[in-house]
C-alpha cells in the first residue's frame, strides 16, 4: 500500500485534481486516479472529492493506493551497460537504438527486456524500478532503483526537480546565447506520436548554453528542470535550433544554411545527436554525481564538422 501527500502551490491551483495527481504520480495513469477518487480514496483537506475538483492554494491532498504488477515481458539477452550499482539503485549508459520498455510499438527486446535478463528481481518493483525514461535514440545515462524505497525516494526527487539531468545536444544554426525556454508542451493534433509547444500543455521548462560552435552547427549544454515527452527535441524545435538527425522534428535536407560537406556527416549520423552526459542528485543525505562521455558515433560526427 502506498500513501502520498502533497500541499498546492500557486503553479498547482486552479488545476483538476485528477489531471495534477496524474502528472505528479509516475506509477498511475489518469484512469486509475480517477478510479481511486471515485473509491474514496483521494481526500483533499480530509475530505473526499471528485474527479473535476479545481485545486486551491494551500490544499492538502492524500491518496493511498496498491500498486500495479508489472507485466510478463520476457527476460532477454541484451547488452547493458551498468555504470554504478549499489544496494538501493542503478546506473545505466544507454545506448542509442535501444526503447527503453515494451509497448504497443515494441513488444521486445528493450532495455527492461535487458534488465530483467540479469535482474529478475526487478520485477518486484513498480515500473521495474524506472523512474525516468530517454527516448529510443537518445543515448546516455538513466538511473533505476533496486527496491520500492528507493523507488519511492527517486520519484520524490524527480517530482520535485532534484535531480539534475544535463544533455549533449548538437543543433542546426548558431543560437546567440544560452537561454531559458519555458513554453507549454502537449501532443500535436495531427500526428499523435508527436509532440508541440501548444497552449494549455504541460509546463516545460528547459535551459541550455552554447557548449561549442560551428559553422553552421552547435553543440549546446542542455539541462531539464522538467522532464516532458521529447521536451528537449521539442523546445530547441521551436526556437528554430532543431536537433541535427531528428526526422520526426526536423527534415535536414531542407535546412538553408547547411552545406553539402555537413548534410552527409549528419546523415551518416542516422539518429538525433541528443545525448544524457550527466547525473547529479542527494540520496539519503549523499550527493551523487554520474558523467558519461560522449558516444564514438557523437564524437565522430563533431570531428567531421571541423574539418
Amino acid at each position: 500500500m502506498i500513501s502520498k501527500r502533497f500541499q498546492i502551490d500557486e503553479e498547482n491551483s486552479n488545476k483538476r485534481i485528477d489531471i495534477f495527481l496524474a502528472t505528479n504520480l509516475d506509477t498511475i495513469s489518469r484512469g486509475i486516479v480517477q478510479q481511486l477518487i471515485a473509491e474514496g480514496k483521494v481526500t483533499v483537506n480530509g475530505k473526499q472529492t471528485k474527479r473535476n475538483y479545481l485545486l486551491k492554494l494551500t490544499d492538502i491532498i492524500e491518496i493511498t493506493f496498491e500498486l500495479q504488477a508489472n507485466g510478463e515481458d520476457e527476460a532477454q539477452d541484451i547488452p547493458i551497460d551498468i555504470t554504478f550499482e549499489n544496494d538501493d539503485f542503478f546506473v545505466i549508459n544507454k545506448k542509442s537504438g535501444l526503447t527503453v520498455h515494451p509497448g504497443a510499438g515494441q513488444k521486445d527486446q528493450t532495455l527492461i527486456n535487458g534488465i530483467l535478463h540479469i535482474r529478475g528481481e526487478q520485477r518486484d518493483i513498480p515500473r521495474y524500478g524506472l523512474v525516468h525514461r530517454l527516448d529510443k535514440d537518445t543515448s546516455g545515462l538513466m538511473v533505476l532503483a533496486k527496491n520500492l524505497k528507493s523507488h519511492t525516494i527517486l520519484t520524490e526527487l524527480i517530482q520535485a526537480k532534484s535531480i539534475q539531468r544535463k544533455y549533449y545536444a548538437l543543433v542546426h544554426g548558431r543560437p546567440i546565447s544560452g537561454q531559458k525556454i519555458d513554453l507549454p508542451i502537449g501532443r500535436h493534433l495531427k500526428n499523435r506520436l508527436l509532440f508541440c509547444v501548444k497552449d494549455g500543455g504541460r509546463d516545460a521548462i528547459t535551459h541550455f548554453k552554447i557548449k561549442k560552435r560551428f559553422k553552421n552547427f552547435s553543440l549546446l549544454d542542455v539541462q531539464l528542470e522538467t522532464g516532458r515527452t521529447h521536451q528537449i527535441r521539442v523546445h530547441l524545435k521551436h526556437i528554430g535550433h532543431p536537433i541535427a538527425g531528428d526526422l520526426s522534428y526536423n527534415n535536414i535536407t531542407n535546412w538553408k544554411d547547411a552545406i553539402p560537406r555537413e548534410l552527409k556527416v549528419i546523415k551518416n549520423l542516422q539518429r538525433q545527436a541528443l545525448h544524457s552526459y550527466s547525473l547529479e542528485f542527494k540520496f539519503l543525505n549523499k550527493e551523487f554525481t554520474f558523467e558519461s562521455k560522449l558516444p564514438n558515433d557523437l564524437e565522430l560526427t563533431l570531428k567531421g564538422l571541423e574539418e
